[in-house]
């Protein structure tokens, strides 16, 4: 049975977003796992505002994944009868888009802030040495769970170029699909 070239680019928008959401869980629960055996202080200053915000743009790419996954499902049946509608692809790629920018800043966020600090871990002279090793492990193994967000993020951008070519085959675009 031949699959249509329409069909076979729905079928890669929705193993992008649900490759995306397995990235995107494992990057969010990483984060959240992310801690040290040792109580360094009485808070965790350790903790970067900037994990918070990786956490966040990580959860709100899970639901845009999570809602983005119906559509591609319903894209999927439609498009074996007729040419589904331009507004549902519409809020698609726009959605696409959202999620894809809030991924990119979570990333941008993670990374900058974990440079940032190991430099300034790896400047600091210790009293205690073993202070420096947990302080190494704990950003370093962040840097895992942005490192999961950045393939998210890349998977979200398949999705929206996917997206965008959909969107220019209903429009009878000679550029699409």
């Amino acid at each position: 049975m031949a699959v249509s070239r329409w069909t076979a680019w729905v079928g890669a928008g929705l193993l992008a977003r649900l490759l995306m959401l397995a990235a995107l869980l494992m990057s969010v629960r990483f984060v959240l796992a992310n801690h040290t055996d040792v109580l360094l202080t009485d808070n965790d200053y350790y903790k970067l505002q900037s994990y918070k915000y990786v956490v966040a743009s990580g959860i709100l790419g899970l639901a845009g994944s999570l809602l983005q996954i119906p559509v591609a499902i319903y894209l999927l049946c439609k498009s074996k009868r007729m040419m589904p509608s331009a507004m549902v692809l519409d809020i698609s790629m726009y959605a696409d888009m959202v999620i894809s920018l809030v991924l990119t800043s979570g990333v941008g966020a993670g990374f900058g802030a974990t440079n940032d600090v190991l430099r300034y871990v790896h400047g600091v002279i210790w009293e205690h040495p073993e202070v420096e090793k947990i302080l190494v492990d704990y950003y370093n193994r962040a840097i895992v769970a942005v490192v999961l967000l950045l393939v998210g993020m890349l998977l979200s951008i398949c999705a929206t170029f996917v997206s965008a070519r959909l969107r220019a085959k209903a429009m009878n675009d000679p550029e699409g699909v």
